[in-house]
């Protein structure tokens, strides 16, 4: 696996703590159709199923942007200045936040929000999901951050498997948040807060080494080759001494 991809997963992992404190409230306040352990824990994979889905979409929305810098020969640039921001989100906390349009989300928050409300107290696999779905459309920092993680894949497939692997690092402290009620979670709860600015940092600085291209295998590979240019030249050759003997 891409190294950049398994780093995807470590840091939904490290910031477990910070979708606690964020998504936690809204995990215990949706009701499950039983009260029984196994209609929770059904009920959290299909409420975490519609926020991954949410992230999956994200993710390929930002990587067609990546893709466009890609092509225009600018994703080395892009991958340092993503590296250079998750830098920034971890020693100046709120950077990426100050720099959005705070009033259009600001409407959009309260309109998520009102939508949420209408379905937080319908329990069937559909208001779940669906519920699910608008909690990952919520403002995250942390989702900010692994967005520019996945905008600095290049290409919309990369960057859609970037955001999956982001949600599916932070569920299983979800999951067990909504099916213990919260009861077993405190201790790893500030561990994780604590290693979550490391993973951040670690990606950030992983991301500008990969921009710098140092040649140094998985960590900082050499400017890679474009396929069509190699194929083209290939192609060409036979082409043109054809002619020649003609």
């Amino acid at each position: 696996m891409n190294t950049m991809l398994a780093t995807a997963f470590v840091l939904g992992v490290a910031g477990s703590a910070h979708c606690i404190g964020m998504c936690g409230p809204i995990a215990l306040a949706v009701p499950s159709p039983r009260n029984t352990f196994g209609s929770r824990l059904a009920s959290s994979f299909i409420l975490n199923g519609g926020r991954l889905l949410s992230y999956v979409l994200l993710g390929a929305a930002i990587g067609t942007f990546g893709a466009g810098m890609r092509l225009a020969g600018l994703q080395q640039a892009v991958t340092i200045g993503a590296g250079v921001l998750l830098v920034l989100t971890v020693v100046v906390p709120g950077s990426v936040e100050r720099w959005l349009p705070t009033s259009r989300i600001a409407i959009g928050i309260g309109r998520l929000r009102s939508l949420m409300a209408r379905g937080l107290k319908r329990t069937t696999p559909e208001a779940l999901f669906f519920s699910g779905m608008l909690n990952g459309l919520l403002p995250c920092g942390l989702v900010y951050a692994a967005l520019v993680g996945a905008a600095a894949q290049g290409a919309v497939p990369d960057a859609a498997l970037f955001m999956a692997l982001f949600a599916l690092g932070t569920m299983p402290a979800l999951i067990v948040l909504r099916v213990s009620a919260g009861s077993v979670i405190g201790a790893a709860k500030h561990r994780l807060r604590r290693l979550s600015p490391v993973i951040m940092v670690g990606l950030g600085v992983l991301m500008i080494l990969r921009g710098l291209e140092l040649g140094i295998p998985l960590v900082s590979p050499g400017p890679m080759t474009d396929p069509a240019a190699v194929t083209a030249c290939h192609g060409s050759g036979p082409t043109e001494g054809a002619q020649e003997d003609r």
